[in-house]
């Protein structure tokens, strides 16, 4: 689900291991410092996230525009999913409603994968349950209704479930295939044998239409191909999701991109791009992101690389017709020192609230006391800022278990 325009992009710690009580939330403040807060939380920290087999899994499950924080529990025992609501000042308020087969069933259910989306376009975020296992027809969907509670259904969905969604190799995306603002389910498989895309599209009332449609060389051929990573985004902006794969391995020289005409089918480009794929992409230590770099509504990619030996982060923009125009400015410290620091986690976000999207290291090991950020200039240039932050970094981030969360929890 798209986040609100012109919002902040803030850091939370959720620890899925025992000795916490609270969540601390770091609120960006435009300018590459934070403001901290650790309030706590009652047993959803304490108990509940550390339980065996449970999945945190962030989104606005009331609609209100703050980020909200639920745990899947994909073990028997449960038979509710715990929603942490933000207060939009660092606090929660928490619920644990009851949830029928969703949770106590289903979800601890062999090859199952949680899935978040907004199946039902009314602003709130929804979980899905999609299994890569043998014995299933249908998708069960959680509706949020906003108060922590949730409406399910479980809808019989063809052959892809029973048939495509198990096969070796595949990959589940979602995105708003047909820009109608539903989250749809697509599958991509990474092994040779099949020539299409399947997408559900979602109908809103938890069935969805399943289309099939060939797609030339990108699925028999391209997707297979060792060490390619399948991407999602906007890449042409026209509201609607389409599919990229970047080679991080020698023997390209293309981004192949599959643009969504919103009926099932996909328009397929694969043009020439430098030295972005055949030389940078497989460098070893190369993290791919994604984001809008510019602002201009389209979905960049951009490379990062946690090893040593480099000193610029590489920049694909997007041209909006399977062409990219590619930068690698300088960026001092953030590259050839930071990133490559033993426990760092590359976040991306839009921490000063210009529409682009910028990236911030997250240090999980000691050593640190600051968060450095990569303000995206919409050049391929950054500015860079390394503030301190308190027990955060040097204290709470390395804690073990510790899952980093970056979103708009509203503490604005």
């Amino acid at each position: 689900m798209a986040k609100p325009a012109q919002a902040y992009s803030d850091i939370a710690l959720v620890r899925q291991a025992p000795g916490w009580g609270s969540i601390p939330v770091a609120s960006s403040n435009g300018d590459g410092s934070f403001t901290v807060t650790n309030a706590g939380i009652s047993k959803f920290i304490d108990k509940w996230a550390p339980t065996g087999g449970v999945k945190v899994i962030t989104g606005d499950f009331n609609g209100n525009g703050r980020t909200d924080i639920a745990l899947v529990r994909q073990a028997p025992g449960w038979g509710s999913i715990p929603v942490a609501f933000s207060e939009g000042d660092g606090s929660f308020t928490v619920t644990n409603a009851g949830i029928s087969n969703f949770i106590d069933k289903w979800a601890p259910t062999g090859g199952v994968k949680v899935i978040t989306g907004d199946f039902n376009a009314d602003g709130r975020t929804d979980i899905a349950l999609v299994r890569q296992a043998p014995g299933w027809g249908s998708i069960p969907v959680a509706f949020s209704n906003g108060d922590g509670s949730f409406t399910v259904t479980n809808a019989g969905i063809s052959n892809f479930i029973n048939q495509w969604a198990p096969t070796g190799g595949v990959q589940v995306i979602t995105g708003d295939f047909n820009g109608n603002g539903r989250t749809d389910i697509a599958l991509v498989r990474q092994a040779p044998g099949w020539g299409s895309i399947p997408v559900a599209f979602s109908n809103g009332d938890g069935s969805f239409t399943v289309t099939n449609v060939g797609i030339s060389k990108f699925i028999d051929k391209w997707a297979p191909t060792g060490g390619v990573k399948v991407l999602t985004g906007d890449f042409n902006g026209n509201g609607r999701t389409d599919i990229a794969l970047v080679r991080q391995a020698p023997g390209w020289g293309s981004i192949p991109v599959a643009f969504s005409e919103g009926d099932g089918s996909f328009t397929v480009t694969n043009v020439g791009i430098s030295k972005f794929i055949n030389q940078w992409a497989p460098t070893g230590g190369v993290k791919v992101l994604t984001g809008d770099f510019n602002g201009n509504g389209r979905t960049d990619i951009a490379l990062v690389r946690q090893a040593p030996g480099w000193g610029s982060i590489p920049v694909a923009f997007s041209e909006g017709d399977g062409s990219f125009t590619v930068t690698n400015a300088g960026i001092s410290n953030f590259i050839n020192q930071w990133a490559p620091a033993g426990g760092v986690k590359v976040i991306t976000g839009n921490f000063n609230c210009d529409n682009r999207t910028d990236i911030a290291l997250v240090r999980q090991a000691p050593g640190w006391g600051s968060i450095p950020v990569a303000f995206s200039e919409g050049d391929g240039s950054f500015t860079v800022t390394n503030a301190g932050i308190s027990n955060f970094i040097n204290q709470w981030a390395p804690a073990g278990g510790v899952k980093v969360i970056t979103s708009d929890f509203g503490v604005h």
